[in-house]
C-alpha cells in the first residue's frame, strides 16, 4: 500500500481504482414496467427504490463504531452489550413518544447510544468490582454511570428542543368545531 509523509509521520493512502478488490454484484432482477416513467427515469414509488433501503436498514457504520455491533462470541461483556442495545432502543422509543412528538432525531439517538454503552460498561465494571473487591473498578463504574445519566438528560433536552422547533401541522378549525358539535373527540 502506498504511504505518504505528513507532519513527519507516514500515513497510508487510499489504493488506486485498479488496485481495489473486485466487488460482489447484487442478484439481478427483471425490471417491472412500473419502475420507470415515460422519460425512462425512475417512477415515484417504484419497486427498486422501495427495496433499496431494506438491505441496509439498521446497519449504519456509525452504530458499528459505537460498539453496538460485533462483539466476539463468548465475551464476558456480551450480555451487557445486548442489554445496552435493548436499552438504547427502548430509550429512543420512549423519548420519541413522550418528548419528541413521535421523533427521536439522530443527535439525541447518538447521545442515548453513548449513554447505553456507558451504562453497560458501568454495570460490567460494577459486577467485576464486587467479585474482585476492587475499589478502583467501583469508582470507574460510578463515573461511567454518572456520565450515562448526563447523556440521557442531554438527549431528553435536545429531543424536546427539536420537537419544539419542528413545524406543526395546521389545525382545521372548521372540522374541529364540527366534531365538537357532534360530541366527538376534541
Amino acid at each position: 500500500m502506498p504511504v505518504q509523509q505528513s507532519h513527519d509521520r507516514p500515513y497510508p493512502t487510499a489504493p488506486r481504482a485498479d488496485e481495489l478488490p473486485e466487488g460482489t454484484p447484487a442478484p439481478a432482477r427483471a425490471e417491472s414496467p412500473s419502475d420507470r416513467g415515460e422519460r425512462g427515469k425512475f417512477a415515484r414509488g417504484n419497486s427498486l427504490a422501495k427495496a433499496g433501503g431494506k438491505a441496509t436498514a439498521g446497519k449504519t457504520k456509525l452504530a458499528g463504531r459505537l460498539g453496538l455491533k460485533g462483539i466476539p462470541a463468548g465475551s464476558d461483556f456480551a450480555p451487557y452489550k445486548a442489554a445496552a442495545v435493548s436499552f438504547r432502543r427502548a430509550q429512543c422509543a420512549d423519548l420519541a413518544r413522550t418528548v419528541g412528538a413521535g421523533i427521536c432525531g439522530p443527535a439525541p439517538s447518538s447521545m442515548v447510544a453513548s449513554a447505553a454503552l456507558q451504562l453497560a460498561w458501568s454495570r460490567y465494571l460494577s459486577d467485576r468490582a464486587a467479585a474482585e473487591g476492587d475499589a478502583d473498578l467501583a469508582i470507574a463504574a460510578s463515573r461511567l454511570a454518572d456520565a450515562s445519566r448526563n447523556n440521557l438528560l442531554s438527549a431528553h433536552e435536545l429531543c424536546a428542543r427539536e420537537a419544539a422547533g419542528r413545524p406543526r401541522a395546521p389545525v382545521d378549525h372548521v372540522a374541529r368545531l364540527q366534531r365538537l358539535a357532534e360530541g366527538g373527540p376534541r
